[in-house]
């Protein structure tokens, strides 16, 4: 298995390590989910998708379950699929290594996440960042992107919308 970068700077070797053990990196992961890196309304747009999510699991989880653990596990069903959905789960199994890809497979889909944000009128500008921008590819090497969005809150609203949609395809084209 390939060594998981550390996203956390500790002094203590401890702590390093411990934030890279896996376990403690998927419920870092899943726990926070890049919120501290997002602004603020795609924040405010993934808490209130967990929101939406847990209102409708919550009624159909309390047939079978007593109020308070029903909706309990509805917040904690609707936060995972969000951590599904919104690409965590893949940047975090990149970082371990349990996810590569040929460079053609990468190239193709640079290209088509360029055309298609390229389609999407919330979008002003984007920045492709990272490794690529470094030629440093590998078959680990994920996507590193800054969008900038037009102002306005249907743009924030479209942006925040393609973001979950493009993170979604990202799943499931690695």
């Amino acid at each position: 298995m390939r060594a998981r970068k550390v996203y956390c700077k500790f002094e203590s070797d401890l702590l390093r390590r411990l934030v890279s053990a896996m376990p403690v990196a998927v419920a870092m992961h899943w726990a926070m989910q890049s919120m501290l890196y997002a602004d603020p309304t795609e924040r405010r747009f993934r808490l209130a998708l967990d929101l939406l999510l847990t209102l409708l699991l919550g009624p159909t989880l309390a047939v079978w379950l007593p109020g308070p653990p029903a909706w309990l596990l509805a917040l904690l069903a609707a936060h995972t699929l969000n951590f599904f959905f919104n690409g965590h789960l893949v940047a975090l199994c990149k970082d371990f290594g349990l996810v590569r890809h040929t460079y053609e497979q990468y190239r193709r889909y640079v290209e088509g996440f360029e055309a298609r944000a390229g389609r999407e009128p919330a979008i002003q500008q984007i920045e492709l960042r990272g490794g690529l921008t470094r030629q440093s590819w590998s078959p680990y090497s994920d996507l590193d992107v800054r969008l900038v969005r037009r102002p306005g809150l249907i743009n924030g609203l479209r942006a925040c919308w393609f973001l979950l949609r493009e993170r979604s395809h990202a799943l499931f084209a690695w």
